[in-house]
């Protein structure tokens, strides 16, 4: 049996995060934005959804967290090393006759993730798969080209 321990300064009012109220949002600010291993492109009013790259020999897998994105509203690019996700949610609440709206949390969000991989994709093969809000790609490398004797005429 595995024990999971939980960070007690996690939960909202314990003492570690009355004493620190901005706890780690510095720290991971900075993390962010020091990260070497991808480039958020951020507008404003967007999100940049997290990201996990895997690398074997033949190719990258790519998976982000879009939590509540259709395949309707999703969209990805592939040029060259460079991958860009776009996608958005829409929540708009409905409201019947003789009903009025007093708070609504729904929201339209905006996700746009940019990052470059360290070779050239082959988008000939991509797959893609978007499952319980979980877009997973899978980017074969492209194949190097091999050198051939050309000959003279």
């Amino acid at each position: 049996m595995n024990l999971l321990l939980r960070n007690r300064s996690s939960y909202p009012l314990s003492a570690d995060r009355l004493s620190n109220p901005f706890g780690g949002l510095v720290e991971n600010m900075l993390e962010e934005f020091l990260s070497t291993q991808s480039r958020s492109v951020r507008e404003e009013g967007s999100y940049s959804p997290r990201i996990e790259v895997r690398e074997n020999d033949q190719g990258y897998i790519v998976a982000a967290d879009l939590p509540g994105v259709t395949k309707d509203n999703l969209k990805v690019t592939v040029e060259g090393q460079r991958i860009t996700i776009e996608a958005e949610v829409r929540r708009e609440s409905e409201s019947k006759e003789g009903e009025n709206v007093i708070h609504s949390e729904r929201v339209v969000r905006k996700y746009i993730r940019s990052f470059d991989v360290a070779q050239d994709i082959d988008d000939s093969l991509t797959i893609a798969k978007l499952e319980h809000g979980v877009l997973t790609l899978t980017l074969p490398k492209k194949q190097a080209s091999q050198s051939r004797l050309i000959t003279i005429q």
